[in-house]
């Protein structure tokens, strides 16, 4: 979802770009209406199948998709078709639908966020009207002044979409190899890396993960607002993220290979970090280290923590094209996939131990209860805990430029 793919895309789209600046009313007359109300979207929805196009490469999502929601739609009358597809293709289909002025299409409900949604809103790919009263369960557990629920890394949401997932950057450490002792800043991680050399990676970028790690890198050398304030361009984004760019200079030759070459995936980082290889990997499922131990794959070893000045958070969310054929169905099941039950079966292991997109004070203490005790089980954080350490994201604009002077001033520097 990231960086250089993120500039093929809007290189792909761009003729379309005159096309979503002058969209008009008219347009929401694609596919089907978007219902009213969430009993008028029952009622139109019954005998229906409605298809979900999401990420397919995370299993223990599928399984919940399949095991869970599906079972949960049947009863409600409605069938779901889950189709595995990358968002950079699902926006390319929209677009060529758009662009051949086709009034439905197949693509009822995506999971989305970020670059994406702001490409997709740009070029008006997308309904409106997601509000409570369509989607009750928003009302229920998602509060109105919740940045999240206003704001898509920097892009209003104005009910086009509505959260669907809660991520948040975590440090999984070895205790054998740190001794207990994690780093916990910057400092406290550059200093550790120069006294244990090969001992530290991330995977490079575009993969979403060792993004975000450098713009926790960022926060932590210069601070959120400096980058927030910064202009979208590459001077702009360059003058705030200088310190940055030399302080991962001055970590690179204590990484392992010298930093002279990153792991590709984060699968492979895990791996490494499995096999003792790296003392640290990096997840943006805050009990990515129960999931793992739960498979099998990390042993006791593997403690989560996060940085003291916090970590990078960020929701996902579901989406209803314009073109949707099937919008009353595709109201049921996001408000089905915001549901307290659906929610609560996701914090199994089995399905990725997914922390529900709740409000703060709307998270139900069953909910808080069960995560609390996953924590002390697993050797993870609480929701209090991480709640209290998380930072917003910077503007989607500015990722791509972040991770291409990082490219330029970092991965290829003398």
């Amino acid at each position: 979802m990231r960086g250089k793919k993120l500039i093929a895309l809007l290189a792909f789209l761009l003729p379309l770009l005159v096309l979503g600046g002058c969209s008009n009313k008219s347009d929401d007359s694609k596919g089907s209406e978007m219902p009213t109300s969430y009993k008028t979207a029952l009622k139109e929805a019954k005998g229906k199948t409605v298809t979900f196009y999401g990420y397919g490469g995370s299993d223990t999502q599928n399984r919940w998709v399949d095991d869970v929601v599906t079972p949960m739609m049947k009863d409600k009358g409605i069938k779901v078709k889950r189709v595995p597809m990358n968002i950079e293709d699902i926006l390319k289909k929209l677009t060529n639908e758009k662009e051949a002025n086709k009034k439905s299409g197949n693509i009822d409900v995506v999971w989305i966020n970020g670059e994406n949604f702001y490409t997709a809103k740009k070029l008006s790919l997308l309904s409106g009207n997601l509000d409570n009263s369509l989607i009750p369960n928003m009302k229920t557990y998602i509060s109105g002044s919740d940045p999240d629920a206003k704001s898509d890394m920097g892009t209003k949401i104005n009910n086009m979409e509505v959260p669907f997932g809660n991520a948040q950057l975590v440090m999984i450490g070895s205790k054998q190899m740190f001794n207990g002792d994690y780093p916990t800043s910057s400092e406290k991680l550059l200093s550790w890396a120069k006294e244990n050399p090969g001992k530290l990676t991330y995977v490079a970028p575009p993969d979403f993960t060792g993004s975000a790690f450098i713009r926790n890198i960022i926060y932590e050398t210069v601070g959120f607002d400096a980058i927030n304030k910064a202009p979208a361009t590459k001077a702009g984004v360059y003058k705030a993220i200088k310190p940055s760019l030399d302080y991962l200079n001055e970590l690179k030759p204590y990484l392992w290979q010298e930093g002279k070459t990153y792991p590709k995936t984060s699968a492979q980082m895990d791996k490494m970090f499995a096999d003792h290889q790296i003392a640290m990997t990096f997840s943006y499922n805050q009990m990515y280290a129960a999931t793992q131990r739960a498979d099998g794959k990390f042993t006791d070893d593997a403690q989560t923590f996060v940085f003291d000045k916090g970590t990078v958070g960020n929701y996902s969310y579901l989406a209803v094209p314009k073109t949707s054929d099937n919008k009353a169905a595709a109201a049921v099941l996001i408000n089905t996939m915001l549901s307290k039950k659906a929610q609560t079966e996701r914090l199994k292991a089995k399905y990725g131990s997914s922390i529900p997109p709740y409000s703060g004070s709307k998270v139900p203490a069953s909910i808080t209860n069960e995560l609390n005790g996953q924590a002390k089980e697993n050797n993870t954080l609480t929701m209090n805990e991480l709640s209290k350490k998380r930072v917003p994201e910077v503007s989607a604009k500015k990722i791509p430029i972040i991770e291409d002077l990082w490219k330029e001033h970092v991965l290829n520097a003398d």
